[in-house]
Order: C-alpha cells, then structure tokens, then sequence
C-alpha cells in the first residue's frame, strides 16, 4: 500500500553523499550583462575533443542573430540558478558567461546566474518550492518531492508544452525522464546524467595475462583473483577490485549490482519496495561474498577509505562504480597513470542484465517567475542539444539527451565511450518519493545501514526485514 505521509523533511536533510557527480564548494553569481562572449576555458578534455574556441563558440549556439532583428524579449532578466560543477568554479563561470551572452545576443534577454553550494542547494530549493526566495529558472533534483511540495502559488511548473517543443519524451534517456516526468506531467528538462562504470589499470592486467574487461559476474571474480595478492595471514596486500564505496558507503554499488541481476528497487507504479526477492538476496550475496568469501576485496566500512585513492596508490586494480570524473582526478592528482586507466561498461550476473543504475537532474521554471515565456526561451536555449555539448565538455559531466550522448565526443573516447554505452542500458537510481532522501541517507538511512550490515556479517533475511521496517516507519 502507498503511503500518502508526506514528512517535511527538506528544510533537515543533506544532500546525500556522492547520490551527485560533481559537487562543488563555493557559493558565485554572473550575469551576461557584464559577459565577455569570447570567454572560453580550457580543461584536458576540452583541448582534446572540443577543438578550441571556434568549435565552442559553435557547440554553444553562437550569435547568429542579424543586427536589428526584432528581440521580443529585449530588456527582461532572469534569474538562473545553478548547483557547481567541478573542482575549478573558474570553468563553471566562463562557461555560463559564454553561454548567458550568446543567449542574449540572440533574444535580448539578461540571464543573471547563482551557483550555488551543494550543502545549501536543498535548503534553498526547499524554500523556493514553499513560498520562499526563488530564481525563475533553477539545476533541480529530488524532482517529486519538490514538485509535491510545491504549492498553486509556488514550486515548480509543469512544462509539457517545452518537452513538446524540443521533440517530446524520446528525446532524453530514460532516467532522464524518470527524474523530470512526475505522474505524466514534466517538471523540468533533463540535462546532467550520471551512471557508473568499471575502471581498471591495464598495466596490471597486461601484468597478469588478461586482455578484456569481464563481462559477468563471474568472470570479475576470476579476473579479481589474479589481480589479488595477500600475506602469508591471508590479508590483502593489493586488491583486484574495490567497491565504489568511500566513506564506507555501499548503497549505490549495490543498486548497480541489483540492476545486474534483473531486479528492482520498487514495483512499476512506486508503491511498494520489492528488494526482498531471489534477485535481491541473490545481489547482497555478491556484494558480502567479494570481501568475506573471497576475499578480492577489501572491507571499507572505514569512513577514510577511498578506492579511487588506493587505486591511484597502485593498491588496487579495479574499481566497481567509478564516475564520469575519476579519469580527470587521476590526470589531477596521479599523472604516473597517465596511459594506465581504462574503463568498460559494469559485468552483469550473465552478461544480459542492465549494466548499471543511473541519475539524472532537470533544469525547471519556477511558478513565481513575471516571465514565464522568456523563461521557457532559456530553458529550450540551456537543455539544446549544442549547447548542452558544450556544457557537458566544459563540466566533465554526461548528458541525459540521447543525440548528446551519441556525439563522437562520448562515443569515440576511450574513456567515455563506456559511460555512453552504460547510459542506454542503466535503470534510474532515484526512487520517485517524496521520502527518498531520507530512506537513501548515509550513513543512518535504513537503505545504506543495511548495506554496510550485510558487509559486516549481518545475515541477509535479518537485515532486509529490519531495513524494511525502518523504511515503514518513515513512510513512502
């Protein structure tokens, strides 16, 4: 049964950890007022695929509006709100201020944008959604429980008429969709996507005679034991694989590996949670069996631990789970891997199942906006498939639309090339609920502690019950 309590929650919880690619640190604003239109940074990626500043000024939508054509929006601002992106907020900016003051030559509408901090990103949309300070265009998550919060007055705005528009519901990935469409009608336009994918150094598999990635489940263990080394105590001195699982937290690994076995969190219409099944124990196994039976993979319920930096270290040869970022990080932070990282699409049970989950994040209209249809204007602009190219290359981020994804940009790069094809066979991580952030939240969410029982020791039955329990109390 479906429970209709609605808790109120947003003003309390934090953003969950890791639930976002992503996440940056400090609070910035621009404004294409003052916009150089000829700004264009420069990362690793965007040297390599975006051909310098001819290509951006291209990929971005540039100025093609004839001196003296009509601007029915001349004069109008808007207020944009956006969540950081990035280690470097310099990119985020440059790249908004190209964007904004292409936008405006094109329309004469002034975008004045706000990044925001991810530990107050969910505080301020909580306000904007019930009556509070609010931008006319805003980076959304956790779509239904804003848009069931929202109010006549407030919150956000259904825009179909803009989904129809830009080519209707096939145009974005089916997550994408699962994170804007909310009970038929459309609270946003997706842009970011984020999904999983197996990172491996090939220098220890060339080491160890192997010459692909595996495929299942199976041949993950196997190709983890070679990798494996241990002391005469049996106690891993480098490991084949490490869960994504920093700050000692197993959830989202987990729902990948549920993905992999052909089952799933919920039922179709999202009233009752069907993880207490065949498939479900048969994923809690895997996840327990890799580190306590055999032992390919070290327990991390260590809040210290990082894969990505005992992979870096030469620690570890493999990691379940990795992002979008993690080939940037390393490049950062380990340039001896240099020609050392590749990544391929998550194994499966049998090589046949969905490889990953995978989370996405529209960009929506706030009802309290005096400029609806200017709105809308900067929301087609934004989510355009050019434009959200070059978003997606400047921010080292996916993209939830479907032609994005298919640009050689992702499909031709050796490292993103995994990420494009997990994306057309991932199922959406976010559960629709207006209580998700709480049922998901590390580390005292019923979700993440029974994980990190199970990877403890905890029998399996006992934990899905108690988790199950926990989460009935909370309501959904």
């Amino acid at each position: 049964m479906k429970h209709k309590k609605l808790v109120a929650w947003g003003m309390t919880i934090a953003l969950a950890a890791g639930l976002l690619s992503g996440c940056g640190k400090s609070d910035d604003s621009g404004s294409s007022s003052n916009a150089d239109s000829g700004t264009q940074s420069t990362t690793e990626s965007t040297d390599a695929n975006a051909g310098g500043n001819a290509a951006a000024d291209d990929q971005a939508g540039g100025a093609d509006t004839a001196e003296g054509t009509e601007k029915p929006y001349e004069g109008v601002e808007l207020t944009f709100w956006m969540q950081s992106y990035g280690s470097d907020p310099s990119i985020q900016r440059a790249a908004l201020d190209k964007v904004t003051a292409d936008f405006k030559e094109k329309t004469g509408i002034t975008v004045n944008y706000a990044i925001n901090d991810w530990s107050s990103a969910n505080q301020k949309l909580t306000l904007a959604c019930t009556g509070g300070e609010a931008p006319d265009v805003g980076d959304v998550f956790f779509t239904k429980s804003f848009a069931l919060m929202s109010s006549e007055d407030a919150g956000l705005m259904v825009i179909n008429d803009v989904i129809e528009d830009m080519g209707g519901e096939s145009t974005w990935l089916a997550a994408g969709k699962d994170e804007a469409c909310v009970d038929g009608d459309w609270y946003g336009v997706p842009w970011r996507f984020d999904t999983r994918v197996l990172l491996y150094n090939t220098e220890d598999f060339e080491k160890a005679g192997i010459t692909e990635a595996p495929k299942t489940w199976d041949e993950l263990i196997e190709v983890a034991q070679k990798l494996t080394e241990t002391d005469a105590n049996g106690k891993i001195t480098h490991a084949g694989l490490a869960w994504n699982s920093d700050m000692g937290r197993y959830d989202q690994a987990w729902f990948s590996m549920l993905a992999q076995c052909g089952g799933t969190m919920m039922n179709e219409d999202f009233t009752e949670f069907t993880f207490d099944s065949e498939e479900g124990k048969k994923s809690l196994q895997f996840l327990t069996d890799c580190i306590n039976k055999y032992n390919i993979c070290s327990n991390s319920l260590d809040a210290s631990y990082s894969a990505l930096t005992e992979f870096m270290g030469g620690n570890v040869s493999m990691i379940f789970g990795a992002t979008g970022e993690n080939k940037r990080d390393i490049i950062n932070a380990a340039p001896q891997m240099d020609g050392k990282v590749a990544s391929a699409p998550l194994p499966t049970a049998t090589g046949t199942e969905k490889n990953a989950i995978a989370f996405s994040a529209p960009i929506s209209i706030f009802k309290t906006t005096q400029n609806p249809e200017a709105a809308k204007e900067w929301v087609k602009y934004f989510c355009s498939e050019e434009v959200q190219l070059y978003m997606s290359q400047q921010l080292n981020v996916l993209n939830s639309n479907v032609k994005v994804m298919q640009d050689p940009y992702f499909t031709e790069d050796e490292w993103l090339k995994a990420f494009s094809e997990t994306a057309l066979n991932s199922q959406s991580g976010d559960m629709p609920l207006t209580t998700w952030s709480q049922l998901d939240a590390w580390p005292d969410g019923p979700i993440p502690n029974m994980c990190a029982k199970i990877v403890d020791g905890q029998d399996i039955d006992a934990a899905i019950a108690e988790c199950l329990e926990k989460m009935e109390a909370i309501g959904y």
